[in-house]
């Protein structure tokens, strides 16, 4: 693949956390590995979804959250890790964008 733009933004259950757009704008996940992802960046990848999908509160989504402040930051600060980690094996033909708070709220009137 050469070039585009990814966007590192977590969804709950089943997702990579990775977002590739189409040509109308619209985000359809991908895989780690499709997009040419090294195996230890995949599994890194992987471990900080499996985090996220642990806070998750099927009976109120909106209440999913982190035990504590801490924790929330530490994951975050893995996900920008991870997102400088996937530019530089990229490389420069990539735009990675991130949203990691995006998630916060969601499902609350």
């Amino acid at each position: 693949m050469n070039g585009g733009c990814i966007l590192i933004a977590p969804e709950w259950l089943g997702h990579s956390g990775l977002w590739q757009f189409d040509a109308k704008g619209r985000r359809r996940a991908v895989d780690a590995e499709a997009i040419g992802l090294s195996e230890a960046l995949a599994d890194r990848l992987e471990a900080w979804m499996d985090a996220f999908d642990a806070i998750y509160d099927e009976d109120d989504e909106a209440a999913s959250d982190f035990p504590n402040e801490v924790e929330r930051l530490a994951w975050e600060a893995e996900g920008h890790a991870i997102a400088h980690a996937v530019a530089a094996e990229l490389g420069p033909g990539w735009e990675v964008r991130q949203d990691l708070t995006g998630w916060r709220g969601r499902g609350k009137s």
